[in-house]
């Protein structure tokens, strides 16, 4: 029996070890990892951030550092979708990409960043404060610009099929977070929320990009010179263009929510909403993980994406399915970790949010096939409307229901758009002829 037993065992880990060589799964497997770890520390930082400081220290950090994220993805130019797009077949060139992306993004984040302090009276006078202080101010600028980097090298490893040093990164990232909020809750009161989250991302861009440029860039380029294609300016600087606009849509959406909520409803309800939305997106991640390397691997072998795109989807019901049931269950419990006050005002709004990550994941698949075909038109289209849908209902709601109608309207325009590509854009592919080839390969 027992050897029966330890048969039956060894095959299942061959099964499971085959199965994770797969590059397709591998890679997004790495980043749910860092997803996981990210979210789970990130748990931690906000129950402790929600104990050591009082609710209007958190919901106006959160303001700040949501601004921050917002005003780096603007800058950004949405080049990390250009990196996993076109680094799979750059070839000799990917140095030189990556160097262009991170050279155009710190330079537009030093500007966007001024240009906000210099009109905050106008954009979020709740925030007015970052400019009162001139070293503040600086901080900010130069927080900005790290973000742009810290992001876009994520975006760069994965482009690269080195994704395990994603959640190498991002666990040391996180880890540090909660040190220093620890460490500034009492040095610095008043910022130490915002301290916290910029000065780690300062300190991995070093180590971090020596290891890319040092070590991986030239073992790709020197594994994937049979398959590189050359790289034009014009079709890349097209390809941003287009999808630039349909991200800037996307970040518009998530990063303004808090905002929104803050200008509304006050600092307290901000708080009480962050949190619930920092847990819901952690669900979302797991189909945007799964669509970034659907991205890479369908840029390496377009001819697949139908089979590809397939047994994401069917990874995605798998993997989101039982999560979302947990987080919606078990919305109060997860909360009164933070408080008592969290618990109360944000079970509901958790719930719906948890719930919009089963149609946002229709609609993240479609986005990264639409990337790999580079369908930009279509792409700006699902994420326009998805932005628009997502705001004029959340403003409206939000003074009939409070923070819960920031949850009914995210639900609700995530639904509207799936339900619409379900029944046109991504109904062809389940019709796709299926391309036979090893597993190994695909």
């Amino acid at each position: 029996m027992s050897r029966q037993a330890s048969i039956m065992g060894n095959a299942t880990f061959e099964r499971i070890a085959s199965h994770v060589r797969i590059p397709l799964y591998r890679n997004a497997y790495a980043l749910m990892l860092s997803s996981a770890t990210t979210s789970g520390l990130g748990l931690l930082y906000w129950m402790l951030a929600a104990r050591l400081y009082s609710a209007s220290q958190v919901g106006t950090s959160a303001a700040v550092v949501s601004t921050m994220v917002l005003l780096s993805s603007l800058a950004q130019l949405n080049l990390k979708g250009a990196l996993t797009r076109f680094i799979p077949v750059a070839g000799r060139a990917t140095s030189r990409l990556i160097r262009y992306a991170y050279l155009i993004s710190v330079a537009l984040s030093a500007l966007v960043a001024s240009a906000f302090l210099a009109g905050v009276d106008i954009f979020a006078p709740a925030a007015r404060f970052l400019k009162a202080d001139l070293g503040l101010a600086l901080w900010f600028i130069l927080s900005t610009m790290a973000w742009s980097i810290f992001v876009l090298q994520d975006s760069a490893l994965t482009g690269l099929r080195q994704t395990v040093w994603v959640p190498i990164e991002n666990t040391l990232f996180g880890v540090a977070k909660i040190v220093l909020l620890i460490i500034c809750s009492a040095a610095l009161p008043q910022h130490g929320i915002f301290a916290s989250w910029t000065i780690p991302s300062l300190a991995v861009l070093l180590p971090v990009n020596l290891l890319i440029f040092r070590k991986l860039v030239p073992e790709h380029m020197a594994s994937s010179e049979n398959r590189s294609a050359p790289i034009e300016t014009g079709q890349v600087a097209r390809f941003v263009a287009g999808d630039y606009v349909g991200s800037l849509f996307a970040e518009v959406s998530t990063s303004l929510l808090p905002v929104l909520v803050l200008t509304q409803a006050g600092a307290s309800a901000n708080a009480y909403f962050y949190l619930a939305w920092v847990i819901a997106y952690s669900l979302q991640l797991i189909s945007m993980n799964l669509s970034t390397s659907l991205t890479v691997e369908g840029s390496r072998d377009q001819r697949r994406v139908e089979l590809y795109a397939r047994r994401v989807i069917v990874h995605m019901a798998r993997l989101m399915t039982p999560a979302v049931l947990v987080v919606v269950i078990a919305a109060p419990s997860i909360l009164r970790l933070f408080g008592s006050d969290y618990s109360l005002a944000g079970a509901n709004v958790l719930r719906l949010l948890a719930f919009s990550a089963i149609p946002f994941s229709v609609n993240a698949l479609y986005l990264s096939v639409a990337r790999v075909r580079r369908q930009i038109k279509g792409m700006i289209l699902v994420q326009g409307t998805l932005c628009v849908l997502a705001l004029a209902l959340s403003d409206l709601l939000i003074h009939e229901f409070s923070i819960t109608g920031v949850g009914i309207a995210w639900l609700a325009a995530q639904s509207i758009v799936a339900v619409v590509l379900l029944l046109t854009e991504l109904r062809p592919l389940w019709k796709a002829p299926v391309i036979r080839g090893s597993e190994g390969a695909v």
